[in-house]
């Protein structure tokens, strides 16, 4: 649910911040692209492009992250994603709006990338379509299952995925609230819940 309301934050902020480019829901800038291809605004294809490729790259890396041998990669992708959403804050209005997009384009597929389980469950921290299914999947075999084991399963993924997407919908709500407020600080909304996820990650590698 933190890293859920986290991802809502960070595409609202920076579609509304930055030339309304997303920062993780990639199958809206592949639409975009599409769109500015077909209409031949040719100005507009590398604005939705380089998120892409930095959100592909951002998944390799942490591939890479998680191979290390000495340190889990959930620690080091979520610290790096911290540290870099701090750090762009920083950086000038004159900085180009595709490099800033860029950036915290790759640093939210770490995220996207290393936390994928709810449990049982897939999910999805960074956009929200099939936590949605996954919602109704869940809320049927409540309702239409005979069987007690699967009605319970049910009730679980309709409450574990429906509260994710409830969160991720608050995220964009306040990162909608702030962005026209704060600008480029309104990233530092994601801090506390990355900080907390991290402490119990932490806890649970320790453990």
């Amino acid at each position: 649910m933190l890293l859920a309301a986290t991802g809502g934050i960070l595409d609202a902020v920076v579609y509304l911040n930055h030339g309304h480019v997303f920062a993780n829901a990639m199958t809206g800038n592949v639409v975009l692209l599409g769109i500015s291809l077909v209409s031949g605004d040719w100005s507009d294809i590398l604005p939705h492009l380089v998120p892409i490729f930095a959100f592909l790259a951002g998944v390799l890396a942490s591939h890479l992250l998680r191979a290390l041998p000495t340190h889990p990669g959930a620690l080091a992708a979520l610290s790096l994603e911290a540290l870099v959403l701090a750090g762009v804050t920083l950086l000038p209005a004159s900085f180009p709006h595709s490099g800033f997009v860029a950036i915290v384009a790759f640093v939210s597929a770490y995220q996207v990338a290393t936390f994928r389980r709810v449990g049982a469950f897939t999910y999805n921290s960074t956009f929200t379509t099939g936590n949605l299914r996954d919602t109704m999947e869940g809320l049927y075999s409540l309702i239409a299952e005979a069987d007690p084991a699967l009605r319970l399963k049910g009730r679980q993924k309709f409450r574990s995925l429906g509260s994710i997407c409830i969160c991720f919908l608050m995220g964009a709500a306040l990162g909608a609230w702030a962005a026209p407020r704060f600008g480029d600080y309104a990233l530092f909304l994601t801090e506390p819940a990355l900080l907390a996820v991290l402490l119990l990650v932490w806890i649970r590698h320790r453990s």
